[in-house]
């Protein structure tokens, strides 16, 4: 595949009064987009992909997953994923923004503490036999509901479809997975999320712990206590994980990423990124070209 720039695309971005989710025909919204679609790209919101044929491979991040039939795939914000540049697909597409599942602090728990879609080890979920009927309806009780946007409590309701399908494919998961440890500390959501907004931005540990109102030191802590990784380390990571999306998937020269990821010094991010990783941004490059 000839690689371009990585596109990030948005949803209702400039209609924040507008509700935040929908649901499409896969195949209907392959034929319109297939031309985007087909390229390695990222959202800033969320998507489900219900693929009911079995039909090609899925690229997400630096893998390829063969589509098997009835499987869902969930695509997180910011991941880099694409399809295969065909029209014969056959199932759902749902999009929705963070705003539309979370309501309030209870929901931010929720929501950020979710393995489905978080889980870089296998990002979809087989559906098995004896659920098929309970997730189609499921899909069906959107499709009707969908349609009632002017009616009372209209997101509320998509929303707690969403949520209870959500949670009964995730509930599943864990029957046949290691299972996920949930976080207890608040604390550790709202960084992860503070993470996730600002990772670019070169924030320091001082930086997170101030908007948290914690000293470094509980912050340090906290995220120790449940991913075993230092505050330093994890902004490393993720940091690390942004250059090897756009060195993998794009044409940007080193300099340029380095730059969008906040190194002003080139040379600084080829010693970063050769130290976390062990080779150079180039070296790296020319192994997954």
């Amino acid at each position: 595949m000839q690689k371009g720039n990585i596109e990030t695309y948005h949803f209702l971005k400039n209609h924040p009064k507008k509700r935040q989710f929908d649901i499409y025909d896969l195949a209907a919204y392959q034929k319109l987009n297939s031309k985007h679609s087909a390229k390695p790209h990222s959202h800033s919101f969320y998507q489900i992909i219900w693929f009911k044929n079995k039909k090609g491979t899925h690229f997400i991040d630096f893998e390829s997953y063969d589509i098997k039939a009835d499987s869902i795939f969930f695509i997180a914000k910011n991941q880099v994923h694409y399809f295969e540049k065909r029209e014969d697909y056959q199932g759902y597409l749902i999009h929705f923004n963070e705003s539309f599942l979370l309501s309030n602090e209870t929901d931010i728990n929720f929501f950020l503490t979710y393995s489905i879609f978080n889980n870089t080890q296998q990002p979809y979920f087989q559906i098995p036999k004896r659920l098929e009927q309970k997730i189609t309806n499921y899909f069906l009780q959107i499709e009707d509901e969908v349609g009632n946007t002017n009616e009372f409590a209209n997101s509320s309701i998509l929303s707690n479809i969403l949520k209870t399908m959500l949670l009964v494919i995730e509930r599943e998961k864990r029957k046949t997975t290691v299972p996920y440890s949930k976080p207890d500390n608040d604390n550790y959501l709202k960084f992860r999320n503070l993470l996730e907004n600002n990772f670019k931005e070169k924030w320091s540990v001082a930086n997170f712990a101030n908007e948290l109102s914690i000293s470094t030191k509980t912050l340090n802590s906290i995220v120790k206590s449940e991913i075993g990784t230092t505050v330093s380390q994890t902004i490393s990571n993720r940091i690390i994980l942004e250059a090897k999306r756009k060195l993998t998937h794009s044409n940007l020269l080193i300099n340029q990423i380095g730059y969008d990821l906040g190194f002003n010094d080139p040379y600084y991010f080829t010693k970063f990124f050769k130290k976390q990783v062990g080779c150079s941004p180039a070296e790296f490059r020319n192994t997954i070209s």
